[in-house]
């Protein structure tokens, strides 16, 4: 009986030693997803602004080119 019972002790200390480990890896886990998603957020929003700057400049350019040949056209 005492055999058994040691071995039921050692069992659960073993198992809260393990439990310790799994909880501090999950919460550095929890630490990095939320490190990573506030990364994703801020590359997604930057990617927006250089989009829309893009955009922008590619208007900006038709409308010179437009007004350019129109012009050249005015000329001949």
């Amino acid at each position: 009986m005492k055999s058994e019972y040691r071995q039921a002790v050692e069992s659960v200390i073993a198992q809260e030693a393990k439990l310790a480990e799994v909880a501090h890896l999950y919460a550095g886990a929890a630490a990095r997803e939320k490190q990573l998603a506030e990364a994703l957020r801020l590359n997604q929003e930057t990617l927006a602004r250089y989009e829309s700057h893009v955009s922008e400049l590619e208007s900006q350019m038709r409308i010179s080119s437009r007004g350019g040949s129109e012009s050249e056209v005015q000329i001949q």
